[in-house]
């Protein structure tokens, strides 16, 4: 395997044009991380306001940047302290906004942001899951922590986090009203 990848990054803050396909080093994964080939990346609207750099005060990325922040793949390397992932294993994640992303041959993430992919689901619709699952899930039990017969408005409903958004809310046994 060569150690270079191609990946799409930005130099610059600012609209699509900054967009570029890069030849990179494939990175090496540390004792926690792992080093998934990736199949399959999903866009989201964080993407674009990271790119534009929206987000920038808060998120204080070092350019060249990888965007992307879904992801399916295989797992091709794991380091020595990661113990419930193996090479081979099919993952998706949704790894640290903070670092390099999925738009790129290959990703290293954390082992404990990422999971096995279900086999029910092709890497593209893995991929579209760990984004708007999580914010469903941070806004429904983390944040408002609802409860059992509680009555919830979900703005959305037939988007990707509302979707996530019902089904958690009425596995937790609340009332759902939403809109679409």
């Amino acid at each position: 395997m060569s150690n270079q990848m191609k990946a799409v990054q930005i130099t610059e803050f600012g609209d699509r044009s900054v967009l570029k396909l890069n030849n990179i080093e494939i990175p090496t994964p540390g004792a926690d991380e792992v080093l998934i080939k990736v199949k399959s990346a999903a866009v989201n609207p964080v993407d674009w306001k990271i790119r534009e750099g929206y987000l920038q005060p808060m998120l204080n990325h070092t350019l060249p940047l990888t965007i992307g922040w879904d992801v399916s793949g295989v797992v091709i390397a794991a380091g020595d302290q990661v113990t419930h992932l193996k090479e081979g294993d099919a993952v998706y994640s949704r790894p640290e906004i903070t670092k390099n992303g999925s738009f790129a041959e290959y990703l290293v993430a954390t082992a404990d942001e990422v999971a096995l992919k279900p086999a029910s689901l092709s890497w593209q619709q893995a991929a579209g899951v760990p984004l708007a699952a999580l914010t469903a899930w941070q806004s429904l039990y983390e944040l408002t922590q609802l409860q059992s017969d509680e009555r919830v408005l979900i703005h959305a409903g037939s988007g990707a986090v509302g979707q996530f958004a019902i089904q958690l809310a009425k596995l937790r046994g609340a009332y759902v009203y939403t809109t679409t």
